[in-house]
């Protein structure tokens, strides 16, 4: 029997390319990359529709990440499309049905497909404002391309108004793929953020009638006192972009952040969050693959602790990183480090959160189907 956590390490460590044939209801049928936020891909393709993500047989959900020198191509065959390891056939795969909501407008004239997009199979995704302060002082982290992505492809509104972002999760609501929402906007001001956040919350709430939104925020590093008003505003759970979990190791990759928020400050507003949030319901992003494997296991164990959940996200160095050019762990490695950081979870008894977040929204992230080998969905 087939790994697919194994295959799914590979895949979004080794990227992937396609057939031209197989690719040719990319943006019609099927749903196409649109760039609300980063670019994960190994190389840029402006002029390419290509998938956004697919899935394998068992239902493991990967994110498309394009390398022309692959090893691992798609092709056509028989009415349906094969994955295959240079001239091995390993699996049939199926890209994802573009949503309906991709084709329609706002009331005021803007395209949905530009304001939210669909990550995964049922993550209505939302950058509110496409933007770092970090960038212009030059202190970005090491492995983020914000900026690069948008200017290169310039494929989403960068500012999103709250009514049409309302709009967006009715309509996309309404198709009855959709279980959750995720939202965030790059860094800017904490005051200015909560003020967005607010409004954006506002009109999910009017446009759908929910009391509590099920999803997950990932603001500028909540702290103090803003975490209570964003649980106000009725999302169901707290994101924070923690990165990289070694002091040292988080100051070096991510310069401005770190000048903003230590390490002992997020523990210490994590620890916040779920006593405000609930257990399960506070999320911890790694970006796994830029420390040892011994350091992030223990902030595995420290977050778990917390009764926080975590989503370490496989790194690839996409074009615009300062990172570009270099080369992220071998998939044997992503395989076994995500199971085991799943056997920590799993034992700390850390509550799934699948409200709010699964296995179906993370083409980017392995820790989701290593729980779900245990049978933790």
């Amino acid at each position: 029997m087939e790994d697919y956590l194994l295959l799914k390490a590979a895949l979004v460590t080794e990227g992937i390319r396609s057939d031209p044939a197989s690719v040719a209801e990319v943006g019609t049928r099927y749903k196409e990359q649109n760039h609300g936020l980063f670019g994960w891909d190994f190389e840029n393709h402006t002029e390419q529709k290509l998938p956004d993500d697919f899935t394998l047989p068992d239902g493991t959900v990967v994110q498309y990440r394009k390398n022309s020198r692959s090893p691992y191509h798609v092709v056509p065959e028989d009415g349906r499309l094969h994955l295959h390891h240079n001239e091995q056939r390993i699996c049939e795969v199926k890209w994802l049905r573009r949503p309906r909501y991709y084709t329609e407008k706002t009331t005021k004239g803007n395209d949905m497909i530009k304001i939210g997009q669909l990550g995964g199979q049922d993550c209505l995704f939302f950058c509110y404002q496409n933007y770092c302060s970090h960038f212009a002082k030059k202190q970005q982290c090491a492995f983020c391309n914000l900026v690069s992505t948008s200017d290169v492809y310039n494929s989403v509104m960068r500012r999103k108004d709250p009514v049409e972002v309302g709009e967006v999760v009715k309509a996309a609501w309404a198709e009855g793929d959709t279980n959750h929402v995720n939202l965030t906007g790059g860094c800017i001001s904490l005051k200015r953020e909560i003020e967005i956040v607010s409004e954006i919350l506002s009109s999910i709430r009017e446009h759908t009638g929910f009391d509590s939104v099920p999803g997950t925020l990932l603001p500028s590093p909540a702290k103090g006192e803003a975490i209570q008003k964003f649980y106000e505003t009725g999302i169901g759970s707290l994101c924070f972009a923690m990165e990289v979990w070694d002091k040292k190791y988080y100051e070096a990759i991510c310069p401005g952040k770190a000048a903003g928020t230590s390490h002992d400050e997020f523990v210490e507003n994590i620890k916040k969050a779920v006593e405000v949030f609930g257990e399960g319901n506070v999320y911890t992003i790694f970006v796994l693959g830029l420390e040892p494997k011994e350091n992030f296991l223990a902030g595995v164990n420290a977050i778990s602790e917390l009764g926080a959940n975590v989503i370490p996200f496989v790194w690839s160095p996409n074009p615009g990183s300062k990172l570009y050019g270099h080369r992220a762990p071998f998939a044997e490695w992503y395989a076994q480090t995500n199971r085991e950081a799943a056997e920590i979870v799993r034992e700390h008894k850390v509550p799934a959160g699948t409200r709010n977040h699964c296995y179906l929204c993370d083409g980017n992230s392995l820790l989701h189907d290593a729980l779900r080998e245990k049978g933790v969905v």
